[in-house]
Formats: structure tokens, C-alpha cells, sequence
């Protein structure tokens, strides 16, 4: 039976350590669920485009994921279909796409149909569904493949956010321990030399020109060559009132 569908969403989040895995994990479950409705196995391509990054795929089989980003000209269904906002249909037959027809045929499959994904500004999608040899997308299976990108969207918004807080906690950790390595080893110049923060931050930086090091690996190697070592970083709550 299948899920209820108002406020259905796809879980791209339990076991994706990046976007990567959730594109994965979009392209096993798009091809599971369009095979269903199409009453054969259909794989799936998932695209991801953002702004200044390299685009990035996901396929059912390698087969499909071959499919992804293989075309250099943009005049494929996937580009086409992102840039219509609509779906794009390759059936068995048709005048157009006959480069792409003939990669299709070399891979085995017979038709495709790719749709947009919906995604924050600056982001572009499509799901590109691998028909195999004769076979043609119908009008029931195009709609359902449409319903099925809505919910895609919704679903790949919130894992890309997700991703991207804990990638945004990542980096705010390793900016702290960076200062934190920086602002012990300053001190430590400081109660050497009797100088202020700016020579001491100074020295640091004139070494690591001299070195070719970055200032944190300096600061780092000061403070490993004390008695008691290099400290940890501190992450605390804040305390509430």
C-alpha cells in the first residue's frame, strides 16, 4: 500500500553523511517507486547543480549514474527539463535527441524521462527515469514520476540544509581550535618577549612566511614544545539565566 500522501516526505537525512549519499539514497528510492507505477524496472539518475560547485549525480545502477553527466552540449532531457521546468520525454521512435538516444541504446535502456526538482535559489535538480529497451513512458507513469519529483524536492531542500548546518558546525570548530591554538601560543610570546598581542601574532606570522606554514600549524608546533603540551579547545553551553 502506499504512504499516505499528504505531507509524504523521502527520508535523505538517517545514514547520508553528505549530499553525495543523499542523492543516493533519492536515485534507489525513485527508481523503486516509478518501477511500482511502471510495472517494470525503471532506473533513476538524481542531478544536483549548485552555484559555484562541481555538479553532482547519483544513479540506481552504474548504468544510470553513467547517464547523469555525460553530456558536454546541455542539449540533453536533464538540462532541458531544468531549464523548461517541465518533464522531458525520450521514447522510442522520436526525431529528437539522437545523441543522446544513441548513449541511451549503447547503455541498454530504450526511453528516458527526466523532470526538474524544485530547490533553493541558486540550486538546480532533475531525476532522469531509464526506461529499458522498448519500452515508453505513458501518460500515468510521466504524472506519477511529476508527483514524485515534488516530493523529491521537499525532501532533498531539507537534507541539503541539514548538510549544510553541519558542515557550518564543522567549520566554526575548526576556526576555534584554530584561534584557540593562535591565542595560547600568542600569550606564550607575550610572557617571553614582554611584547603585546599584535608582536606576538606578528612573530608567528613572520615565521610562517619563512616556513611556507599556515599560522596555526606555527602556533601548534610552539605549544607542542611545552612541558605540558598543546591545550584542547573548550566547547561550553551557554549558560542560562
Amino acid at each position: 500500500m502506499e504512504p499516505e500522501r499528504q505531507g509524504f516526505l523521502l527520508d535523505l537525512v538517517t545514514g547520508a553523511d553528505d549530499d553525495a549519499s543523499s542523492l543516493q539514497k533519492l536515485a534507489d528510492a525513485a527508481s523503486r517507486w516509478i518501477s511500482t507505477t511502471a510495472g517494470t524496472a525503471i532506473e533513476c539518475a538524481a542531478v544536483l547543480h549548485r552555484q559555484r560547485s562541481c555538479p553532482a549525480s547519483a544513479g540506481s545502477t552504474p548504468a544510470a549514474a553513467s547517464l547523469a553527466l555525460d553530456d558536454e552540449t546541455g542539449d540533453d532531457p536533464a538540462a532541458i527539463a531544468s531549464a523548461l521546468l517541465g518533464a522531458a520525454v525520450i521514447n522510442p521512435g522520436g526525431a529528437r535527441w539522437q545523441a543522446y538516444r544513441r548513449r541511451l541504446t549503447d547503455r541498454g535502456f530504450g526511453a528516458a524521462l527526466a523532470v526538474p526538482l524544485e530547490l533553493q535559489p541558486g540550486s538546480a535538480g532533475t531525476l532522469v527515469f531509464l526506461g529499458p529497451a522498448n519500452y515508453v513512458f505513458n501518460g500515468k507513469v510521466v504524472d506519477e514520476a511529476a508527483w514524485f519529483a515534488g516530493v523529491a524536492s521537499h525532501s532533498l531542500k531539507l537534507a541539503l540544509d541539514v548538510h549544510g548546518v553541519i558542515r557550518a558546525g564543522d567549520n566554526l570548530k575548526q576556526v576555534l581550535e584554530s584561534r584557540t591554538s593562535i591565542d595560547v601560543a600568542c600569550g606564550v610570546l607575550m610572557a617571553q618577549n614582554r611584547c603585546s598581542y599584535a608582536e606576538a601574532f606578528g612573530k608567528l606570522a613572520g615565521t610562517s612566511r619563512h616556513r611556507n606554514l599556515k599560522v596555526r600549524s606555527v602556533a601548534e608546533s610552539l605549544l607542542r614544545s611545552l612541558p605540558s603540551g598543546a591545550p584542547s579547545t573548550r566547547f561550553e553551553p551557554p549558560a542560562i539565566a
